[in-house]
């Protein structure tokens, strides 16, 4: 398989799988979509996360299953002038390399690597949110595009999808906030491009009756998906993520609310 030139040969993995948690360490209860959750939210609790920092202000997140299994690290660089790193390390039930995510946080671009039995066999580099080099087992060349279809999609133009919502979502102009608030509706989609599952990935802290507009209007929505393609080209079950932005209102305006931020 060739793949990019800037290809990762081979998966360094952060060593922690002997640094399983202390009980004096202080746990974040998450929930399978990896956003925190009330310590009392037995029902959606999944995952727990423990922080730490080096002495060079990096930033280390270790996430576990609830049998203490490592799932995912997440090391974030101190932000530079120019580059802001942040690399993450998904596993499986095996304790094998996933795939490994690098993102420039400034400017949102990013490298994913793909890995199977500890060999790569996909990437996708983004260059910016409209144009990524896909490569895939088997390839000789990484395939330009618009989109990444390591992940679901919406099956439409994004103008198409941007006037369904706002025709469609009723949130009422009396909503305020402070700080502008993100929503996340997650939406599991399986390998036909039916969406099987929607739910509020990052209910903490939000407005219930804002959220529910928000599942409401994406149910409306129906099942005008495309499936995710794994590294082999197959068909697979994934979760979506889009958020919804919530700002304060602006004078002058008649649509208070935004409403949307590009999920890609």
């Amino acid at each position: 398989m060739r793949l990019f030139l800037f290809l990762l040969c081979c998966p360094v993995a952060i060593p922690i799988f002997a640094q399983q948690p202390s009980e004096s360490e202080t746990r974040i209860r998450l929930n399978r979509h990896f956003f925190e959750i009330a310590a009392e939210d037995t029902a959606s609790h999944v995952y727990d996360k423990l922080v730490s920092f080096s002495a060079d202000s990096t930033k280390l997140e270790r996430i576990f299953t609830r049998e203490g299994q490592v799932q995912r690290v997440v090391m974030t660089q101190p932000p530079r002038e120019e580059y802001y790193e942040r690399v993450t390390d998904q596993y499986n039930e095996y304790h094998e390399l996933e795939w490994r995510k690098t993102e420039n946080l400034h400017n949102g671009k990013f490298l994913t690597v793909y890995y199977f039995d500890g060999k790569v066999v996909g990437q996708v580099l983004s260059d910016s949110t409209t144009l990524y080099h896909v490569a895939r087992n088997g390839e000789s060349e990484p395939t330009q595009q618009n989109f990444n279809d390591f992940e679901p999609q919406i099956a439409v133009p994004t103008a198409e999808w941007h006037e369904f919502l706002f025709d469609n979502l009723r949130l009422s102009t009396g909503i305020r906030t402070d700080q502008p608030q993100i929503f996340w509706i997650a939406i599991l989609v399986d390998e036909h491009g039916m969406a099987e599952q929607i739910e509020w990935a990052n209910p903490l802290g939000g407005n219930p009756k804002v959220a529910k507009q928000y599942l409401r209007v994406v149910r409306l929505w129906g099942n005008n998906y495309t499936p995710a393609l794994d590294s082999f080209g197959n068909p697979v079950a994934k979760w979506l993520m889009i958020p919804f932005r919530v700002e304060r209102a602006m004078r002058g305006t008649t649509k208070p609310i935004m409403i949307y931020s590009d999920f890609n």
